[in-house]
């Protein structure tokens, strides 16, 4: 009897370890693994940020590649760079840029690149004041990846956009930073 049970058993679980595999693939929550991709075109970069629901302008095809767009309230500029002959990058760059902000504190602009990990702010010698994020492609990454690292960036522009304010504001307001 009780080498019949553990049969039974034994036999059970085999059926059920032959089986798992067919089900996962025909059951309908399975899903395939997303395509990876080495490289993209300006306009494969173009249609991800639209599905994303951002606008997006390509380039003119004399210049580098890249993507106009707008996030946080700003015009951003998406380069694309490591291109080949026919234009397929193995990375990109997202790049905002704001005019005369030569009076900005290095110190502000160190603390945003302390706290903040996945955009840089730099002041070029010219007074203008940069916020950019890098995204390489190398291994492979997805289309999602893509579009998740746009709303990333999105959303420092926005945070970017606050620490201009506050700045602005206590440099207009002397005693704005004083304390009691």
């Amino acid at each position: 009897m009780r080498n019949s049970l553990l049969l039974i058993v034994t036999a059970t679980v085999m059926s059920l370890s032959m089986q798992a595999p067919s089900f996962a693939q025909s059951s309908p929550f399975a899903q395939s693994p997303p395509e990876l991709t080495m490289t993209f075109k300006a306009e494969d970069i173009a249609s991800i940020l639209r599905d994303a629901g951002y606008r997006a302008e390509l380039g003119a095809d004399s210049e580098s590649p890249r993507v106009r767009t707008g996030m946080g309230g700003y015009n951003v500029g998406v380069y694309l760079y490591n291109c080949d002959n026919d234009r397929n990058c193995k990375n990109l760059q997202f790049s905002l840029g704001l005019r005369d902000m030569q009076k900005y504190p290095i110190s502000s602009i160190n603390k945003w690149n302390t706290e903040k990990r996945f955009a840089k702010a730099t002041l070029d010698d010219e007074g203008n004041l940069w916020l950019r994020a890098d995204v390489y492609f190398y291994g492979g990454v997805t289309k999602q990846m893509v579009s998740s690292t746009a709303q990333l960036f999105d959303d420092l522009v926005g945070d970017f956009r606050g620490t201009i304010k506050s700045w602005v504001a206590a440099r207009e307001n002397p005693f704005a930073s004083a304390s009691p």
